[in-house]
């Protein structure tokens, strides 16, 4: 299996990077943005990468739900429900554990663990709420 992250501009790369330096570099991960280039020249890159991954599943992790990058990889989800998974929200402690996991795991319960981090690792330290 392999990971795709689709964002808006930044965010992706940000995310390997610091996936990269805390855990090492991973080549099951690739990267995608949405740039100020527009959203056929991203749609564009976006069926390169999915063409290197037709003979295996991907599961892909999205910023924003409803969001362009979000979008298009779920279209690619209808068309290959064998093999492809799209989930919103990705965060650096998905990435981090979802990277260890690549080699054994099949790719519904990937999905179903990346939606368990992000649940998981939103937390507030010592909040003291106000009335």
């Amino acid at each position: 299996m392999e990971l795709l992250i689709a964002t808006h501009e930044g965010l992706a790369s940000g995310l390997i990077s610091a996936h990269d330096m805390l855990a090492g570099k991973n080549d099951q991960i690739a990267s995608i943005e949405l740039t100020d280039t527009g959203i056929r020249d991203f749609k564009e890159r976006f069926a390169q990468i999915m063409q290197r991954y037709q003979a295996g599943q991907v599961l892909i992790l999205t910023d924003l739900k409803n969001g362009t990058p979000h979008l298009i990889a779920e279209e690619y989800e209808q068309q290959h429900p064998d093999r492809v998974r799209v989930v919103s929200g990705v965060n650096l402690p998905m990435v981090l554990e979802l990277s260890h996991r690549l080699i054994t795991a099949s790719l519904d319960d990937s999905a179903q663990k990346a939606i368990e981090i992000g649940r998981n690792q939103i937390a507030v330290d010592q909040m003291q709420l106000r009335l």
